[in-house]
């Protein structure tokens, strides 16, 4: 009686570890065939005449170049519209831009990432990117996430 009761907990917890295994394994859905429709607004606007930095620009979105054909502009709050595939298979996109072309020196910081759940079609976001000096010399761009949508 006893060897079958230990037979049974080992049997039970073998296959509470099966099930563990198989649980971590799987992937997160990735995106297929998925559209990123964005807005990348540069919130540090030199209104004293060097329009360089009203736009965006060096735009990337999911790793890949934004081309400039494709950027509608939004002189509302100086911002690029435009909208992309995301590549099939991502779980997340991010964006990076600078926002600082007066500068001899411009580095891109952090991107803001917007997750890519499985079963949208379209990814809606807009972001916000600062630039700011970094002791000793260069200008560091970062952008953050500001709102976003699925459908």
């Amino acid at each position: 009686m006893l060897s079958r009761t230990l037979v049974h907990r080992g049997l039970a917890s073998a296959l509470a570890a099966t099930v563990l295994v198989v649980m971590a394994a799987q992937q997160p859905a990735a995106a297929s065939g998925v559209t990123l429709n964005a807005s990348v607004d540069c919130a540090n606007v030199n209104y004293f005449g060097d329009t360089r930095d009203w736009y965006p620009w060096a735009l990337t979105a999911a790793g890949t170049a934004v081309p400039n054909g494709s950027l509608v502009a939004n002189p509302a709050n100086h911002a690029w519209q435009f909208s992309v595939a995301i590549p099939s298979g991502a779980t997340s996109v991010s964006i990076s831009a600078k926002c600082s072309q007066g500068h001899t020196y411009d580095l891109t910081g952090s991107m803001g990432s917007v997750s890519v759940p499985g079963g949208i079609s379209t990814v809606t976001a807009s972001w916000r990117c600062s630039t700011g000096p970094v002791y000793p010399g260069p200008w560091v761009t970062s952008c953050s996430v500001q709102s976003y949508s699925y459908s």
